[in-house]
């Protein structure tokens, strides 16, 4: 008989706190706490101010100065012009209101003094002259565009913690400084060339003006603007080895038309972008407007065009029409039938065998679905040059990934964080508004050839060099 183990029998806690009591206990530690950041922020920033006084003056605050010092600094006095640091001390202070994400308030600004009775003339490196926002709020006024956060969803975000809500028209100053990245991101030779590069574009919305000028309801005198809808293509490399991939480039089109492409094929061979550097293969929908732009535009020996597969089933499956006497749920499995067999149809390991499936495709299908069948024969020969690239890449030793080789796929999900920034502006209202999105969802996203560098500083050291 195995002996019976008693257990012990639970206790309450003594005390029991009331859920309301406790969290006005918390609110007023978290107030405690966010009184003390914000002292510590703004005492942090004017400790910073004194030591750089006190190392323009080369001495520390009480210790006396040296006659005979004929140090020349980058400070001036607006009365005797002077730059020797030795007729210069300290003045006093100005006070100055500061904006950071933390906190809002007065600073102590330290002032300096010239002997002969005049004011210094010196510009601080933690300070931006007349501006009272600290780097940190720029910084999170584009991460927030970059994360597709609206203006007016900003201005509440920004506030949370300084309790000071700028204007709208502020926060939108701030994100549109990106737009200088356009230009640098757009330049400069391509640092590593990818063997696959794919091509497409997205539309979006912008209002630009008509010359016509009206007066609104409260007097202000007005430009008309209408909308127009405008492509954003896009070129986007990659490694069809490791199956890594980055933006290569992007371009504002008026439309998917030849000289629109042109414009960014032309870029990019420009860039470094060609087969002597390693380019083999290009995969797009099969744009008119690109197909033109190719006949202009020379990559080089051996550089093949693959046609998306994924978009030639897609137009098969909309041909795909069924018997008049068929139900609705025997349509819907007609479809899937006829696509499981044209899918297959790619799924032959050479193009002898791709062909051989294609036949069998036909055979079956041209009398019940004719429309389907022509539209997946129709430039057949186009959506196979990725089998010459294959077999290139073999006989050099390398295994190539075939969804890198096939479909657009991979560059169809960089387009959705394109979409989702479409989305949150619904319609730009601006070239440089368009540019400044563009850019800080590239950087937000890692969709640069960069992913492994935080993006805020890959974006700010940009701004910094632009």
């Amino acid at each position: 008989m195995g002996k019976t183990i008693l257990r012990r029998a639970k206790t309450r806690k003594k005390r029991h706190i009331d859920r309301k009591k406790r969290r006005e206990q918390q609110q007023r530690v978290q107030g405690q706490i966010d009184e003390a950041i914000a002292r510590t922020v703004l005492s942090s920033i004017e400790q910073a101010l004194r030591d750089e006084v006190s190392e323009l003056l080369g001495r520390a605050k009480g210790e006396r100065r040296d006659l005979a010092d004929q140090t020349v600094v980058e400070a001036c006095c607006n009365r005797c012009h002077s730059q020797y640091r030795r007729q210069f001390y300290r003045g006093g202070y100005y006070s100055r209101t500061i904006l950071t994400f933390e906190a809002w308030g007065e600073i102590e600004v330290p002032r300096l003094s010239c002997v002969c009775g005049g004011t210094v003339d010196f510009e601080f490196v933690h300070l931006v002259p007349y501006g009272r926002l600290w780097f940190d709020i720029e910084e999170r006024a584009r991460e927030l565009a970059g994360l597709c956060v609206s203006l007016r969803d900003s201005v509440e975000v920004l506030a949370w913690r300084n309790n000071q809500p700028l204007s709208i028209g502020t926060v939108n100053r701030l994100v549109n400084k990106a737009a200088d990245l356009a230009e640098c991101f757009h330049g400069g030779a391509l640092e590593r060339v990818p063997g696959v590069v794919m091509l497409d574009g997205i539309w979006l919305k912008l209002l630009e003006g008509t010359g016509e000028w009206y007066t609104d309801q409260k007097g202000r005198r007005r430009e008309r603007k209408k909308k127009r809808k405008f492509p954003l293509l896009v070129a986007y490399g990659v490694d069809p080895v490791s199956g890594e991939r980055w933006l290569l480039d992007w371009e504002k089109g008026r439309d998917e038309d030849e000289e629109s492409w042109r414009k960014l094929l032309e870029r990019l061979l420009m860039r470094g972008l060609s087969s002597e550097r390693g380019l083999e293969l290009f995969v797009h929908d099969g744009s008119a407007g690109l197909e033109k732009a190719f006949e202009t535009v020379y990559f080089g020996v051996g550089v093949e065009r693959q046609r998306c597969i994924f978009h030639k089933l897609r137009n098969v499956s909309r041909d795909i029409v069924g018997a008049e006497e068929m139900s609705r749920k025997e349509r819907q499995e007609r479809r899937v039938e006829v696509m499981a067999d044209a899918a297959a149809v790619y799924e032959g390991k050479d193009e002898a065998e791709v062909r051989a499936r294609l036949a069998a495709f036909g055979r079956k299908w041209a009398e019940k679905e004719p429309k389907a069948v022509a539209t997946l024969e129709r430039d057949f020969d186009r959506t196979l040059a990725y089998l010459t690239v294959l077999e290139r890449a073999r006989r050099r030793g390398e295994e190539w990934r075939l969804e890198c080789l096939r479909a657009t796929s991979w560059l169809e999900r960089v387009q959705r964080h394109f979409r989702q920034k479409a989305r949150q502006v619904a319609i730009f209202h601006s070239e440089k508004g368009v540019d400044a999105g563009i850019q800080l969802v590239i950087s937000r996203r890692g969709l640069a050839d960069s992913p492994a560098q935080f993006w805020a500083r890959l974006l700010e050291e940009a701004l910094l060099a632009a």
